[in-house]
């Protein structure tokens, strides 16, 4: 597969995650430098403040047995005197569930009163819980609010939140600037996920004028600090030439480091560049390993890609049982190519006993999505009444929107269509349009088939030396009925070519659905792996 083809079936890959790294910051450090006993005599005494730095300790077990009930204990005697870092220590042990039962409620309650107090780690956490519906119904307004008030306070995961909200709306009128500002006051703080947005909205134009080149360095900040995503986006970025010279050897070292961080969609791409030898040595055995590791993490691209190296016997043997199940895995998904790929299986009877109308069923699925050869396949189905009764029109409107698509055996079949008045009005100009659209593709039948209306001036003018051309093209690529033609006409000079098959349907025309030759190819050699 091109590497433009890759670029775009990883692109949904690079987008803003939802709060990344939103956790609740974990409680203060209470101060240490004082003499445990000290701790224990003024806490016993009902010092709030003391009753803090105990439960400090014990949370954190310095100086004392970590006990996290111990802590729950000491937070809420300090909290329950009004304590804001006590209220919301306690608030984080409920909403972790440390020395008490998790209760979202209960923890929401005390933040609500520490950040009422000033906190503004509570304020962050209470307007967390208002965006998410944790413990509450969601309210994005109230949210803004509280994290505008831990923001100005400079708490750097609010100011990363409400750079988000802005940036989509959320609770207060979108804005793009403001949420490049807000990014701005995070990444500068060092956080990761802030640095990552940034480069997003440089790569995209999002606040600020498209800058590929500061995509690229604020996506490698992150990066260096262990953002698998930063990672993975420098990645993409020299994969597709995106702000920095294209280099699979470059995308391939930068994607491995993300993929050893467990990231997906690095895995994904990882599997790619082994199996098509982008950026290092072509290995399926290699390529199998890292798709495995995606497809656990129910990535349906992966799931596809291991079907299709079983189905292909690339890095294992071939295995039409485990591809069927692992095609299948990506199909209920809802992944279009796992769809297909399973359709053909059943049309095919590989791995699984042969159903048409299972077949039908799976390629109606994909063609729904848009999945050109999949429309192709469905329209072939409804042609030749295998699964389904023979709907010549139904068959006509599927070849319609593969040829839509570009798709060159769509375009075939719905100008064989047009060719014979079936399922649509016979128009030879319309059959000739798409010969043409599909034999520029290379497609041997079109070029047969375009050299034969030439030859016989049906829809283009009668012109004997431009039909050779194309009988010659498609001479040139083995197919039987060009070679045929070209003899008759050295044979008998002028006159029509009788008909000869007709228009290269041929043997070709008498394959079903799962036949490993002819028109059934659908292209799934030619597209490798995902």
């Amino acid at each position: 597969m091109k590497t433009k083809s890759y670029a775009l079936g990883l692109a949904f890959a690079l987008s803003l995650p939802w709060l990344a790294y939103a956790e609740d910051p974990a409680p203060g450090p209470a101060n240490t430098t004082i003499d445990l006993k000290y701790w224990v005599e003024f806490a016993k005494q009902g010092n709030p403040a003391a009753q803090y730095g105990l439960g400090y300790r014990y949370a954190n077990g310095q100086g004392v047995e970590q006990d996290d009930a111990q802590a729950a204990d000491w937070y809420r005697k300090s909290a329950e005197q009004g304590n804001a870092q006590a209220q919301y220590a306690l608030a984080y042990m409920y909403a972790s569930g440390r020395g008490v039962d998790t209760d979202p409620k209960q923890a929401n309650d005390w933040y609500l009163r520490a950040a009422q107090s000033g906190n503004a780690d509570a304020q962050y956490a209470i307007g967390y819980s208002y965006a998410n519906g944790r413990g509450m119904d969601v309210d994005n307004e109230d949210a803004v609010t509280w994290y505008q008030k831990s923001a100005a306070q400079g708490q750097a995961q609010a100011q990363y939140a409400l750079g988000y909200m802005y940036a989509n709306g959320l609770g207060v009128q979108q804005d793009k600037t403001m949420a490049l500002g807000w990014y701005r006051k995070a990444a500068d703080q060092g956080r990761s996920d802030a640095q990552y947005a940034i480069g997003y909205m440089y790569d995209n134009g999002q606040g600020t004028e498209e800058d590929q080149e500061q995509a690229v360095v604020w996506y490698k900040k992150a990066g260096d600090q262990g953002s698998a995503q930063g990672l993975y986006a420098v990645g993409y970025a020299y994969a597709n030439g995106r702000g920095v010279g294209q280099s699979d050897v470059e995308a391939y070292s930068w994607y491995m480091k993300a993929a050893a961080k467990g990231r997906a969609d690095a895995q994904y791409a990882v599997g790619y560049s082994l199996a098509n030898g982008m950026g290092v040595a072509r290995d399926y055995r290699q390529a199998l390993q890292w798709y495995r590791k995606a497809a656990d993490q129910g990535r349906p691209d992966a799931q596809y890609a291991i079907g299709y190296l079983y189905a292909n016997g690339q890095g294992v043997k071939v295995d039409d049982g485990s591809a069927v199940r692992w095609y299948r895995k990506a199909a209920e998904q809802g992944d279009a190519q796992g769809e297909y790929a399973l359709a053909y299986m059943y049309a095919g009877g590989r791995g699984v006993a042969m159903d048409y109308a299972k077949a039908v069923e799976w390629y109606g699925k994909a063609a729904g999505q848009g999945h050109a050869d999949a429309q192709y396949a469905l329209g072939y189905m409804y042609e030749n009444g295998q699964g389904t009764t023979a709907d010549k029109a139904t068959a006509a409107s599927w070849y319609h929107k593969a040829a839509d698509q570009n798709n060159s055996q769509g375009e075939y079949a719905l100008a064989y269509l047009y060719y014979q008045g079936v399922g649509v009005a016979k128009d030879y100009g319309q059959a000739a349009d798409l010969f043409r659209k599909a034999a520029d593709q290379g497609d041997a039948r079109a070029e047969y088939g375009l050299g034969y209306l030439y030859y016989n001036g049906y829809g283009v003018p009668k012109d004997s030396t431009i039909a050779a051309d194309w009988f010659n093209k498609a001479a040139a690529k083995g197919l039987p009925e060009a070679q045929q033609g070209l003899g008759y006409m050295e044979a008998n000079g002028d006159g029509p070519i009788k008909d000869l098959g007709p228009l290269g349907q041929g043997a070709a025309g008498k394959k079903s659905a799962g036949d490993t030759t002819g028109w059934v190819i659908f292209h799934l050699l030619m597209a490798l792996v995902p």
